[in-house]
C-alpha cells in the first residue's frame, strides 16, 4: 500500500515550472532558464533554455532562441538553434 520508491520526475519538475509571457506584455532583454517557455506577448531579446519554446499565434520574438524543441505559431525574426 505504501512505498518508499519515488516516482520519476516529470520534465517540468526537473527544469521548473513552465514560464509564460502573456498577450499584451512586452519584454526587452535576454531570458535564461531551464524550464519551458510560452510566448504570447512580444520579446525583443534572446531566449536560452534547456526546455521547449512555444510562440503562440499572437506571440513575437526578435532575437536568438536556443532550446531543445520549438513550436512557432506566431512570428519569429532571428536565429533559431534547436
Amino acid at each position: 500500500m505504501f512505498s518508499d520508491r519515488q516516482k520519476p520526475k516529470a520534465m517540468n519538475e526537473i527544469g521548473g515550472q513552465p514560464n509564460r509571457i502573456e498577450k499584451n506584455t512586452k519584454i526587452k532583454g535576454d531570458i535564461i532558464s531551464e524550464a519551458d517557455f510560452r510566448i504570447d506577448g512580444k520579446l525583443d531579446g534572446n531566449v536560452k533554455t534547456s526546455g521547449k519554446v512555444v510562440i503562440g499565434k499572437d506571440g513575437y520574438i526578435h532575437g536568438k532562441v536556443e532550446c531543445v524543441n520549438a513550436d512557432i505559431e506566431g512570428s519569429f525574426n532571428g536565429e533559431l538553434l534547436v
